[in-house]
This record gives C-alpha cells, sequence and structure tokens, in this order.
C-alpha cells in the first residue's frame, strides 16, 4: 500500500512549513508540499467558479470570508494532487498540525482494517463518540453522534473519498472542516479518532483563515439565519441516524 503525506502551506508562511517539517522528520515520514491558496489574492471569477455565496449565507448563516475560501480551494487542490498520484492513501496535514513521534504506528493501526473512507485526527470538540475499535495509546475509532466536531488539521482519505469529494464539495456552501466530515451527504464512511491523534503546534496554531477578525463578526442577522437553522436540523438528524447505523 502507497501512501502519500501532504502539507498545505502558504508561500508567505516558511515558519509553518520548518516547524511541521520537523516534526514529521521526528515521526520518519516524508511530507509533500501542496501551495496553498491564497484566499486574499484570488479574483472574484476564480472564487466564483467554487463558492456559492448565497448557498454560503443559506446554509451556514455567515458571510464567506478569503481565508475560508482559500482554505476550501488548497484542500480541493491536495486531492486533485493525490488522485494524480500512484498512492492509495492520502494523510493532509493543515501547516499547523504537529504529528508526534509514534505516528505512523497509529496510522498503521487505522490501515489495518478496512472501516473507513476518511477519518479525522483532530477534532476541535467531540460531544459523543460512538467507539468502533480501538488503537494504539488509548485511542479510539469511531462515529461523532453530535458536531459539526470542527477542525480539518489532519486526516486520511482513500481514494474512494478523495474521488466522491471532489465531486461533491463543489460548489462551496459551508466552511471546509463543517462540509468535511457529512459522510451522509458524500456517499463514504467518516470515523474520528479520540483524543486527537495529531496534535497542534503551539508556536503556529494560531488561524490564518479569519487573519486576527471575530468569528461571530460575519453572522447574518437572526431573521436572516431560518434557513441554516433548518439546515442544521437536518443535519443533526443525518449525523444521528448515521453514528447509530454505522452507515455509510
Amino acid at each position: 500500500m502507497r501512501i502519500h503525506h501532504y502539507v498545505i502551506n502558504l508561500d508567505r508562511s516558511g515558519d509553518r512549513l520548518a516547524a511541521i517539517r520537523a516534526d514529521a522528520e521526528r515521526a520518519g515520514i516524508d511530507l509533500i508540499r501542496v501551495p496553498a491558496v491564497d484566499g486574499r489574492a484570488a479574483g472574484e471569477a476564480e472564487r466564483a467558479a467554487l463558492l456559492d455565496e448565497a448557498g454560503f449565507r443559506r446554509d451556514h448563516g455567515k458571510r464567506p470570508q478569503p481565508g475560508e475560501y482559500g482554505c476550501y480551494a488548497s484542500h480541493l487542490r491536495v486531492f486533485e494532487t493525490f488522485l494524480a498520484s500512484d498512492a492509495d492513501i492520502a494523510v493532509i496535514f493543515e501547516d499547523d498540525a504537529a504529528p508526534t513521534p509514534d505516528f505512523a504506528s497509529l496510522r498503521d493501526a487505522i490501515l489495518s482494517v478496512d472501516d473507513w473512507d476518511l477519518v479525522k485526527l483532530v477534532n476541535y470538540r467531540m460531544p459523543r463518540l460512538v467507539p468502533q475499535r480501538s488503537l494504539p495509546g488509548g485511542l479510539k475509532l469511531g462515529r461523532a453522534a453530535f458536531g459539526p466536531t470542527g477542525g480539518s488539521a489532519a486526516y486520511m482519505v482513500n481514494r474512494t473519498a478523495a474521488e466522491r469529494l471532489l465531486r461533491s464539495l463543489r460548489p462551496m456552501t459551508l466552511p471546509y472542516d463543517v462540509a468535511l466530515e457529512r459522510g451522509w451527504a458524500h456517499g463514504i464512511r467518516v470515523r474520528h479518532v479520540e483524543p486527537d491523534g495529531v496534535g497542534l503546534n503551539p508556536l503556529t496554531n494560531g488561524s490564518l483563515t479569519m487573519e486576527g477578525r471575530s468569528y461571530g463578526a460575519f453572522r447574518l442577522k437572526p431573521w436572516q439565519r431560518l434557513p441554516t437553522l433548518r439546515f442544521r436540523a437536518k443535519d443533526f438528524v443525518s449525523r444521528l441516524a448515521t453514528a447509530v447505523r454505522g452507515r455509510p
């Protein structure tokens, strides 16, 4: 089985690249850098080809920001790079992730059973995990009963997931981390590791997506978010049903 490890990195973020390369070297893994899309530099036509602004406001209840677009487009770029290769599995890191020295053993334990298409290795919140199997170091692999769990700093995908995500993630109507874990919508088996299987580097773990601004500042008025509430209610039911049934 051929595995490629990718890191998404902006050209202007050399410090982040140096930090994760050092961690990856200690973990015994080679990183393939994929240049991140700079949302601030993207032209209107480029953004419009991917981003559905009206759909984003409807489904997420906020105005999309350049950094959110850049993050989303960058991950799709990694999928394209992966599928153009001969690799079977992609491990995808954002450049503030910090793989631990024993990461390879965790990765190989996940790979040992074909019960997933995408595994999130970092979750910002996990109210309830439905455990599926045990992993080294006291970690668990399972399905999230509630969410979104947040974060796209580190995850693994097989080719099936990458192919389906490239299709189903267009157009962009949600932030990337929210859209990624909606396995019921993509027709893939999404799993989560708890506690996190990859750390975050405290020296570089400052968000470039919001560029120092409060996320709440982009929220729409309450009456404008009614369609968002309907969307989230439907997703809540779909997530819970998926966690209980174990499908897809």
